[in-house]
């Protein structure tokens, strides 16, 4: 007898419970993916009230603040700022802590990142081009830690992010960004590559809540976020996923960039940013998600770290488990679990 589908509270606390079982939190440092599971971990306790997740980020802040997050030139370093400020109502005890940690990243990011003449923020010392990553690492972080720390000043920067990575990195003839650009010789990187457009996604949701309802920057945010979902819309394959290169029928399916998808489209739903047409592609992620959750709770399917580089490169990736697409599959069922909980009687 087929056992019934888990609820995605179910499937949420699933996956967290299988994390948290096989892996130390003292081993996950700050850096960009192992944050953004972190983060994944929170949206699950503060939808489910999961122990464990409850568990490991307690210890996982506990060695973190203990021995210092390192803020650095690398936009990734900056990432436990999504967090900020729900950790604070989760874990009251590290309020002090946690505050001068998002002071500190805030201050950097204005006054330190490494940025080009038209002030747009490059990626690392090492790597100082206009990376598409680099928007989801700034523009949420500037707003969620400027408005929590009583900074006006945010939003000016937060925009100017976003506007000029799409403004560089946006293909006018897809809607869909690219990887990279190199600051200097401007070489690009080829292909609209899915998690690249996951980071835009995720950075218009994340930010429309900081901006004024009706406002000329929410209008525009709003109209960036439904442009780029209508357009992915045609490419969805017909078991629900996106391709790692989204106009690539030979490409393959990855759950990361689609579990960013259906993060953003879910957020989405619950704020009624987006016509009901969207509803059903939506669903169908979901369930497209589901089955690549394997029996120990792993999502699988997510591409290893990727370097810019052409369509050949990006489709020729292994595939597994990893931080960022683990933790964007927690996001987005974190969100799903709130429309369900709303549509209960």
């Amino acid at each position: 007898m087929r056992r019934p589908a888990l609820t995605s509270r179910e499937l949420l606390d699933t996956i967290a419970d299988s994390w948290c079982r096989r892996n130390r939190p003292e081993s996950m440092n700050t850096d960009w993916g192992q944050s953004l599971l972190a983060y994944g971990l929170l949206a699950t306790l503060r939808a489910t009230g999961n122990e464990q997740a409850r568990e490991y980020l307690r210890r996982w802040l506990t060695y973190h603040l203990g021995t210092g997050v390192h803020v650095t030139y690398f936009v990734g370093s900056w990432s436990i700022g999504l967090l900020y400020p729900e950790v604070i109502d989760a874990f009251p005890e590290f309020e002090g802590s946690l505050r001068a940690t998002a002071d500190r990243i805030y201050t950097f990011i204005r006054e330190k990142a490494i940025r080009n003449g038209a002030r747009v923020i490059l990626h690392n010392v090492d790597l100082p081009h206009i990376y598409v990553d680099t928007v989801y690492y700034t523009t949420p972080v500037l707003a969620k830690l400027g408005a929590a720390l009583g900074r006006n000043e945010w939003r000016t920067d937060a925009l100017l992010q976003l506007r000029s990575h799409l403004d560089i990195l946006r293909d006018p003839a897809t809607g869909f960004s690219i990887h990279c650009q190199e600051n200097l010789s401007g070489h690009r990187s080829g292909g609209a590559w899915a998690r690249g457009n996951g980071w835009i996604a995720m950075t218009c949701v994340e930010l429309l809540p900081y901006l004024k309802q009706g406002s000329k920057e929410w209008c525009e945010v709003l109209a960036i976020f439904t442009n780029l979902m209508t357009a992915l819309l045609p490419y969805q394959t017909r078991r629900g996923l996106w391709r790692t290169i989204i106009d690539d029928r030979h490409a393959y399916e990855e759950t990361s960039a689609s579990a960013m998808f259906l993060f953003a489209l879910a957020r989405a739903r619950n704020h009624d940013w987006l016509p009901q047409t969207f509803t059903e592609p939506a669903e169908r992620c979901a369930h497209a998600l589901r089955s690549h959750v394997d029996p120990e709770g792993r999502l699988l399917g997510c591409s290893e770290g990727t370097w810019p580089g052409t369509p050949e490169y990006y489709k020729a990736l292994n595939c597994g488990e990893w931080w960022w697409g683990t933790g964007a599959c927690m996001l987005a069922l974190a969100e799903l679990s709130r429309t369900s909980s709303a549509a209960a009687p």
